[in-house]
Parts: C-alpha cells; sequence; structure tokens
C-alpha cells in the first residue's frame, strides 16, 4: 500500500475546519498534516509541507483561498479542492478548472465523492494537467481583476507587520494631510496614499466621496439625517456620523436611487 496522500485543511471558522479534518482523518488512505486558519498560514504551511492536497476554503479575510494560491510558485501547486459557499452559478469555473469543489453545507456523501476522485486522479491522473487547470483559473481571476481596474484590497504597512484590508471591510476613508486613514470596524489603518488616489482606485459602484475630507462605503450607509443648517449628514450602520457636502448631494440621489 502506498503512503498516504498529505491534506492541508483551511478554513477560517474553527468549527468547519476542525470538521473537515476530522472528515479526512476517517480515511486511511489521507492525513492531515496541517490545519489553517488564515490564508497567511495557509501560504506558509504549503511552501513549508508540500502537500499532496489542499482543502481550500475560498472566503477569508486578508487572503482569500485564490489570493493563497495567486502568491505559490506556479509551478508547485498542489492539487486543490475548494471549499465554498458560492452558489450553482459562481462555482462553474471551478468545475472547468479545480479538482472539485464541495459548497457549505455539504454531507458526507458529497464529501467521500470529492476524496474518490481526487485519490483517483493524485494516484492515476495527470498531474501536469492538474496544474494546467489550476494556473487557468488564476489566470481567468487575474483578467479579470485587470478587467475591471479597481482595488479589491488595500496593503496597510504598520509597525514592521503588512496586512491586507480587503475593501469590502472597509466603512470609510478619512483624509489625513497627505496620507489615508482605513476605518474597519473597530479598527484604524494608516497609509501613505492620498484621499484622491484612492477615490480613482476603488469602485464608484460601491464608494462615494460625501465630502472633501472622507469616503464612504456604500454598503455601509444606513441612514441620512437633516442636521440644524439645513444640510445632511450620512450615517453609517456602526453610528459614524459624516458630514455630506451640498455639491455632492445630487450625484448620492442618484448613487442611492432616490432624492433625498
Amino acid at each position: 500500500m502506498s503512503d498516504p496522500l498529505r491534506v492541508i485543511v483551511v478554513d477560517d471558522e474553527p468549527l468547519a475546519r476542525s470538521g473537515v479534518a476530522q472528515l479526512v482523518r476517517r480515511d486511511a488512505e489521507l492525513t492531515v498534516v496541517a490545519e489553517c486558519a488564515d490564508g497567511r498560514a495557509a501560504l506558509e504551511a504549503i511552501e513549508r509541507l508540500r502537500p499532496d492536497l489542499v482543502l481550500l476554503d475560498v472566503q477569508m479575510p486578508e487572503l482569500d483561498g485564490f489570493e493563497v494560491l495567486q502568491q505559490l510558485d506556479p509551478r508547485r501547486l498542489p492539487a486543490v479542492i475548494f471549499v465554498t459557499a458560492f452558489d450553482q452559478f459562481a462555482v462553474r469555473a471551478f468545475e472547468v478548472h479545480a479538482l472539485d469543489y464541495l459548497v457549505k453545507p455539504f454531507d458526507d456523501a458529497r464529501f467521500e465523492a470529492a476524496m474518490r476522485r481526487a485519490k483517483l486522479e493524485l494516484r492515476e491522473g495527470d498531474g501536469e494537467q492538474l496544474t494546467r487547470r489550476l494556473t487557468g483559473l488564476l489566470e481567468q481571476l487575474a483578467g479579470s481583476a485587470a478587467a475591471q481596474g479597481f482595488l479589491s484590497r488595500i496593503v496597510a504597512k504598520m509597525a514592521g507587520h503588512v496586512r491586507f484590508v480587503r475593501v469590502e471591510e472597509l466603512d470609510w476613508i478619512e483624509a489625513a494631510d497627505y496620507c489615508a486613514k482605513l476605518h474597519s470596524g473597530d479598527k484604524v489603518h494608516v497609509i501613505r496614499e492620498s484621499l484622491q488616489t484612492l477615490e480613482q482606485r476603488l469602485d464608484p459602484a460601491r464608494f462615494f466621496r460625501v465630502h472633501r475630507s472622507a469616503i464612504v462605503n456604500l454598503d455601509r450607509v444606513r441612514e441620512l439625517q437633516p442636521d440644524p443648517r439645513g444640510e445632511h449628514l450620512v450615517v453609517l450602520q456602526n453610528g459614524t456620523r459624516l458630514k455630506l457636502s451640498r455639491n455632492r448631494r445630487g450625484e448620492l440621489e442618484n448613487r442611492l436611487g432616490q432624492a433625498i
């Protein structure tokens, strides 16, 4: 009998991660060599351990599953089974390029079927073909991002650490001289980039400059309130209140599809 296939399980949800790892351990032909809670840990583990197979969650903070793979040497990509909450339309790309995929929530039978396919492909299939398929998916993703031309994440450096802030995690962005402050929940990251430059690089369908000193994530806007001076305030879901410039009011009405 050949050696068990070496597997890394990656998921930022502890219960999901431990559940998948337990399913893997029930199969004598597989062995779990690492469990990773985020993209950074996954990247390090894959490069260090060189697994045969990675069960990779797609949606994770900082580095998602795709971004993990994009940072690996394309000549040394492991076989990958994506674990995702995407709907059936979104997983069509996986059907073409990936070894397999599991849509959350999945049952034991679906998991076992994916493992049977993985073992067959890895034992008897063409490893170079698997690599080509996965590389094709990464090229497709890169082409899509380039076509859109908008930021999907912002690099913030602080105290010797580098943090990747996903734009959908942002509540609002504040001008600070020649820098900008990224407000995300209770965290604030300062980057050396002007608000004007950021405005040009963010998707205008999702971000709006309410004032010369502030850009808001439209998904975080809770309501608009009049103030005593006859102007309006933009109120975010976390309670932050920001002034809305009078000359920006008409455009915001157009973005929201309703009059203020």
